[in-house]
């Protein structure tokens, strides 16, 4: 299983940025201001989505369970920057931020300030790894 690691930055206001991370087992999005973590959203597991959602069973970070994946949820791991896109909206009226998330041109997940988690098409029943987009 492949790794991967980046930390995005957002273009219009350097505060924010957007960490990815696959371990090999399974992928996460941080969403970071001044580098703490202000949001969080599964992406994809690697693994094989276990049966049930005993998270005791498990070893955090967490793979998501089947009962809580789409159909065709299983993405390709990133190997590299250039598969993926973030897009940044940013609120004047509230200071908040979020951030699409695109692996290789395809929307998968979208985190604001204070999600956790943040939303994910992945998924069809909200979890504590990622809420229904």
């Amino acid at each position: 299983m492949s790794t991967f690691l980046t930390q995005i930055a957002c273009e219009v206001d350097d505060a924010y940025s957007v960490l990815i991370e696959d371990d090999g087992r399974v992928a996460y999005a941080y969403l970071l201001e001044f580098g703490d973590v202000i949001g969080d959203v599964w992406l994809y597991n690697q693994d094989e989505a276990p049966t049930d959602s005993n998270w005791a069973m498990q070893s955090s970070p967490y793979l998501n369970p089947r009962e809580f994946l789409a159909d065709g949820s299983d993405i390709k791991p990133i190997k590299d920057e250039k598969e993926l896109r973030c897009e940044w909206t940013l609120s004047a009226s509230d200071s908040s931020v979020e951030v699409g998330i695109y692996i290789r041109d395809k929307f998968v997940a979208s985190i604001e300030s204070g999600s956790k988690p943040g939303w994910s098409v992945l998924v069809v029943k909200d979890g504590p790894l990622a809420l229904v987009y």
